[in-house]
């Protein structure tokens, strides 16, 4: 028994020394071309309509700003359902941010803090009475704005 030991060892030790170039060879294999889909009707106007759709104007601004939160739940469910309600009467963006533990219902991007608080007004008249203030990274999204960025 003490000889079948080492000698298991020794044959499984032989055993795994395969030189692995000779079972694969990554040049013989080739990548399997995917099939994409066959447009049938070009919306957009040129040769290629998805150069068309990269090229257009997809800048995004992130700076300071404020917004102005609502509700903070661990229910998703009640989050969802004010943004809802939230979104059919204001024209303002209204978030929904999951920091844990809580779902934070947000609206708006505002660069200036007064409008913030006008939005807070409006909410405290609509009945939503712990409205705040909150200072977070906004995305500015009305056209013309100008963000001035440093000094």
């Amino acid at each position: 028994m003490k000889r079948l030991i080492p000698l298991l060892i020794i044959s499984f030790v032989l055993g795994q020394e395969i030189d692995l170039k000779k079972i694969f060879d990554p040049n013989k294999h080739r990548d399997v071309q995917p099939k994409w889909p066959v447009i049938i009707n070009n919306v957009l106007p040129g040769v290629n309509a998805i150069d068309s759709i990269l090229s257009a104007d997809t800048v995004h601004w992130v700076t300071d700003g404020f917004r102005v939160q609502v509700l903070a739940s661990n229910s998703i469910t009640k989050a969802d359902s004010l943004s809802i309600i939230l979104n059919s009467t204001l024209e303002d963006s209204v978030y929904v941010v999951y920091e844990t533990p809580n779902y934070k219902v947000r609206i708006g991007d505002y660069v200036v803090r007064e409008d913030a608080d006008k939005m807070r007004q409006n909410l405290h008249k609509m009945g939503y009475r712990s409205a705040w203030v909150i200072r977070t990274r906004i995305t500015p999204q009305r056209t013309g704005m100008i963000i001035r960025i440093g000094n």
